[in-house]
Order: structure tokens, then C-alpha cells, then sequence
């Protein structure tokens, strides 16, 4: 029933465009999507599943969002994919914009590469032809960047070849260890401009073309941390307002969601995934249209709220939980006010989680994706 729905969703939108666009697209949704060695797509490919590989070629682009993405034949246009897990190792000869929590590029990129994720690895055979732009919590460089490699992460190390300047802000908590890493054989070819608290590793055998300029970060005003620290308890106190109302309206089925989200984990994380990055394609190509306007400001308006319950979600969960192993389990009678307790503890933990350093924002994506398969699994029976 899911895939029936998220297909009609999805071929509505596209039929709607129809008439602006003679090009060739294929659709596929579900649980395994594989595009044979011997297959050809012609034109665009949208997909959407728990796996999604791509073995064969497509003409156009590739739209996408699962769980596990491989790209390993060629695409003539751009990838632009969403999972916890992308891999592209086949040619891509136009950009490669993708997101996750774990991205690994060991092919051919023939212009740029936009990727935001935990974990980023451009291996050491991979190309991209153009400029990199990574947002990461942990980068590994070892192919060959065109241009410049910009963006910034927790922690950077470059063993390759980067044609131009490397740009990057480098969040390191740690102020005895370097959060740049520059290793034996790497070339840069025109400057090094960096941001930390502590100054690079570079070994003395790697080539720099041009300057080397070490920029400290901002120094914080005290009120920042105090108008931080009101930030937060707003944000909790939003939500439990929130909550309550949540659960003061649908106790009980907020009792069946959550229970669901624990029995199937993955599930839920995945199709989180999938409708979190599906859902603002759909919405561009309705707004492509006239006619799909009113839709798609109904549908992103649809998706934010669902955005923000999501985290409440995993809070009254997380409460649910400590609560149930604590043995403070309440009568019939008594549900709803057990299920407030527990989303006010709940969502103190969660929140407090959330603002870690470096992990608290991909802990807290995790959590959105979670929340979101959550909801997705729960109205799809209904």
C-alpha cells in the first residue's frame, strides 16, 4: 500500500509537468531497486527504496533517496541522492550532490561534488573534475579534486591531489591533536586557507603551490553562551508544549506510533530517509507547474510540522523506555499522565543529546529520520 501511494504521489507530480517536458523519465519505488549492467535508462531515473543500485546506465539524471544507494555504471547527468549509506563508484559526467551518514566516491565526477554527511571518503582512484564542497564530521581526501576542495568538517585529512585552493573551517574539539591532516604525497596547487583552534599537520614533503594561512576562530562573547544556553531551553520547552498537546489529543495513538517505531528501528530510519529528502523533490517539480503550487506549499508545510514531531517522538520514546526499565508502569487509568512524564523526561535527555559537539547534529538527523518513518509506517495503515 506504501509503494502504491508514494508512486501515484509521485507519477501525479510528473504528469503535471508532462506537458513543459518531453523528456524521458523512469519511476521506481520499492523495497530492492537494481538497474542491470545490461540496462539502460533513457533519460532521468527517480527512485525511491530501502536499496537502490545502479549498475547500468542512465541517460539523464539520478533522483533518488534510500537506505543504501550504489551508483556503479554510468550516468550522463547528475547524481543527486539521499541515504544512510551512498557509495558512487561508477562515472558521473555531470555533479554528484548527495547526503547521508556515510558517502564514498571512488569514480569519475566530471564536474562538482556537493556532499554532506558523517563520514566522507573521495578515494584515492577517484576523480572530480570541477570543485568539492564537503560538510562533514569526518573527511578523508585521497583522489583528485579539479579545482578547489571547500567546506568544513570535525576533522580533515588530504592525501591527494587538489588542483587549486583548499578551503576549509575545521570545528576540532580536541586542542592537543590537528583537525588538518595534510600527508606525504598530497599536492595542492594554488593556496591553503584553514580556520582551527590549533595549527595543521603538514608533512614536509607535500607540494604547495601557493601560501599557507592559518586563520584562529572567532573568539566567543560570554553573552553567546548565555544567549545559547536560552536557546536551548526554549527549544525544549517549544517542545514539550508540543508534546503535551500531542498527547493531551492522541494518547493513544501516540502510544502506537511509538511502539511501532521501537518493533521495526530500521524500517523507520529508512523510510525516514526516503521521505525526508523524496518529499522537497516532489515539492520542486509541483512547483514547476501552476497548477501544483497550492500543492506542493501544502505538502512542504505537511513535511516541516512532521519534521519537528519527529524529535518529540523519539523523546517520549527515549522516556517511554528509561520509565519501562525502571519499572514505573502505571494502570489504564493513569496512561496518559505516565506518557506526559515520560515525554517530559524523554525530551530532556533527547535534547540534551542533541547539543553534543560534532555528533549532537547527526545523532539528532538520526532522530528526525527515525520519527519521520515513524509517522510514515503509522498513517500508511490507516
Amino acid at each position: 500500500m506504501t509503494k502504491t501511494r508514494l508512486l501515484l504521489i509521485i507519477c501525479f507530480a510528473f504528469l503535471l509537468i508532462i506537458p513543459i517536458s518531453a523528456k524521458a523519465f523512469a519511476v521506481k519505488t520499492g523495497d530492492s531497486i537494481y538497474i542491470a549492467k545490461d540496462q539502460t535508462i533513457e533519460g532521468n531515473l527517480y527512485a525511491a527504496g530501502a536499496s537502490i543500485t545502479v549498475d547500468g546506465a542512465v541517460t539523464g539524471d539520478v533522483i533518488c533517496a534510500g537506505q543504501t544507494v550504489n551508483i556503479n555504471g554510468i550516468v550522463e547527468g547528475d547524481v543527486i541522492c539521499a541515504g544512510q549509506s551512498v557509495n558512487i563508484d561508477g562515472v558521473v559526467n555531470g555533479s554528484v550532490r548527495v547526503a547521508g551518514n556515510s558517502i564514498n566516491i571512488n569514480g569519475q565526477v566530471a564536474h562538482n561534488a556537493m556532499v554532506f554527511g558523517a563520514a566522507v571518503n573521495l578515494g584515492a582512484e577517484a576523480v572530480v573534475g570541477w570543485d568539492m564542497l564537503i560538510g562533514a564530521a569526518t573527511g578523508e581526501i585521497r583522489g583528485k579534486v579539479g579545482r578547489d576542495l571547500y567546506g568544513g568538517a570535525a576533522s580533515a585529512t588530504i592525501a591527494g591531489e587538489i588542483g587549486k585552493d583548499v578551503r576549509l573551517k575545521i570545528d576540532n574539539q580536541k586542542t592537543d591533536k590537528s583537525g588538518l591532516t595534510i600527508i606525504d604525497g598530497a599536492t595542492i596547487g594554488g593556496n591553503i586557507i584553514y580556520t582551527d583552534k590549533v595549527e595543521a599537520s603538514i608533512a614536509s614533503n607535500v607540494v604547495v603551490a601557493g601560501e599557507i594561512t592559518h586563520n584562529l576562530p572567532k573568539v566567543r562573547k560570554g553573552k553567546t553562551i548565555t544567549s545559547w544556553a536560552w536557546g536551548r531551553l526554549y527549544s525544549i520547552f517549544s517542545a514539550l508544549v508540543v508534546g503535551l498537546v500531542l498527547i493531551s489529543l492522541w494518547h493513544k495513538q501516540i502510544k502506537k506510533l511509538t511502539d511501532n517505531m521501537l518493533d521495526k528501528v530500521g524500517i523507520s530510519i529508512g523510510w525516514g530517509v526516503i521521505v525526508m529528502f523524496l518529499t522537497p523533490i516532489i515539492a520542486i517539480l509541483l512547483l514547476i507547474t501552476l497548477i501544483g503550487i497550492p500543492l506542493a506549499f501544502i505538502l512542504i508545510g505537511v513535511w516541516l510540522i512532521a519534521l519537528f514531531i519527529s524529535k518529540i517522538l523519539v523523546g517520549i520514546l527515549i522516556g517511554r523506555s528509561l520509565l519501562d526499565k525502571l519499572g514505573n508502569k502505571k494502570q489504564d487509568s493513569k496512561q496518559k499522565d505516565s506518557l506526559i512524564f515520560a515525554m517530559v523526561i524523554g525530551i530532556i535527555i533527547a535534547w540534551i543529546i542533541f547539543s553534543i559537539p560534532v555528533v549532537g547534529w547527526l545523532i539528532c538527523l538520526v532522530a528526525m529520520w527515525w520519527g519521520l518513518g515513524g509517522i510514515w509506517l503509522y498513517f500508511k495503515k490507516i
